[in-house]
């Protein structure tokens, strides 16, 4: 089965540099602490376009990074894909001295996605979650013995700054100047960030 892809086409017809980027609204969880991190920026100079393109591809995701406060940039160390229905859960767990997963397998309920933190997980030692196309977008800090439940939903934001791609970002203030993309029985889209620092759809 392939899954759906989407572009995204910007234009920078701003006077600043900066980049765009795509962060994701997050997911329904059974956690309260849950970061959103950058998943797609890119670098931008006035009059350059960018094009974007993922597939609605999900992944188990988790990070040696515990820090997760605004602007600490996260790197992922492993990225398992999901298949929604059928390989939906997964364990976290510390063996011979470094995080992994492990028996990936089917959930509970379709659309769900758990991960499992074993006992030998150690308390804020690392962090764990969900990405899509391979880049992390949500975390939380581990937690020994901590069955973590993630509900997506994949609803995309646009905003225009100075981002780096696995940044972790401050979603009460980004989404001020966020422009939300619209999916709505298409799959291609084009924005353009105006002379006056507003979104424009084409």
């Amino acid at each position: 089965m392939t899954s759906d892809k989407y572009t995204l086409t910007v234009m920078n017809n701003s006077t600043q540099t900066g980049s765009f980027c795509i962060y994701q609204e997050s997911p329904d969880t059974n956690v309260g602490n849950i970061t959103t991190l950058a998943w797609l920026a890119k670098p931008a100079h006035p009059t350059t376009r960018l094009d974007f393109e993922w597939a609605l591809d999900y992944d188990f995701v988790w990070a040696k990074t515990t820090k997760l406060r605004p602007g600490t940039l996260v790197k992922t160390s492993q990225a398992w894909p999901v298949n929604l229905s059928t390989t939906n859960q997964v364990d976290f767990d510390f063996i011979n001295d470094a995080y992994t997963f492990e028996n990936q397998s089917q959930g509970g309920y379709e659309g769900n996605l758990y991960i499992n933190q074993t006992q030998r997980v150690r308390t804020a030692e690392a962090s764990v979650g969900i990405g899509m196309s391979g880049k992390g977008s949500f975390l939380v800090e581990s937690q020994p013995n901590m069955k973590l439940v993630m509900t997506p939903k994949p609803t995309y934001w646009l905003v225009f700054g100075h981002f780096r791609e696995g940044e972790v970002l401050d979603v009460s203030k980004v989404t001020k100047t966020a422009c939300k993309l619209e999916y709505k029985g298409i799959n291609n889209m084009n924005m353009t960030l105006k002379s006056d620092n507003t979104w424009e759809y084409k």
